[in-house]
């Protein structure tokens, strides 16, 4: 009977060794996209379980609306870029001829400093209108109105006609203020 034993022992021992053979024979489970990705062979999970694609996906599809909000902010730019200049463009062609230069000067009211144009008479059969206006008397420009409205002259244009260019009077520090 003993030899009996030892053939039992013997076939387990050999379907043991087989197993052990087997199990060693089999690749470890990889993932093929990991492998591809870091050029090594990666364990640990298989293609059934990899985060790997989803996350080059999701970093395509944030690379992408990243690019179309720079495309849409461009747009937009562009589109603010151009009404800008066509309301230049229909300033400039509302702009009403000047007869006479006058003075532009600063003036301390209630409500703060304010920029006076006074002596300066505008031609309206150039522009919109049919008489001349700012004539002898002064106009106030308040903080809110702007010139460019009645005669399509800017502050700052007509300030460098009576001081024939850039200067550090008072004026300059007020004009952009009134224009807005």
């Amino acid at each position: 009977m003993s030899a009996w034993l030892y053939v039992i022992l013997g076939a387990v021992v050999l379907a043991g060794a087989q197993a052990v053979v087997r199990q060693l024979r089999t690749p470890p489970a990889c993932c093929s996209w990991c492998t591809r990705a870091s050029g090594h062979q990666v364990t640990g999970h298989t293609d059934n379980h990899c985060r790997g694609p989803l996350l080059a996906q999701q970093q395509r599809a944030d690379i992408d609306a990243a690019h179309q909000r720079d495309l849409d902010r461009k747009n937009t730019q562009l589109t603010e870029q151009n009404v800008r200049r066509q309301a230049e463009r229909e300033r400039h062609a509302a702009r009403l001829r000047i007869l006479q230069v006058g003075t532009i000067a600063t003036r301390r009211t209630g409500r703060g400093n304010r920029i006076v144009l006074a002596g300066w008479i505008f031609d309206r059969t150039t522009g919109p209108g049919d008489a001349a206006v700012i004539h002898g008397t002064p106009q106030l420009i308040t903080a809110t109105g702007a010139p460019e409205k009645i005669h399509g002259w800017t502050l700052p244009e007509l300030h460098a006609m009576v001081h024939g260019g850039a200067c550090r009077c008072d004026v300059t520090d007020l004009a952009p203020a009134a224009a807005h």
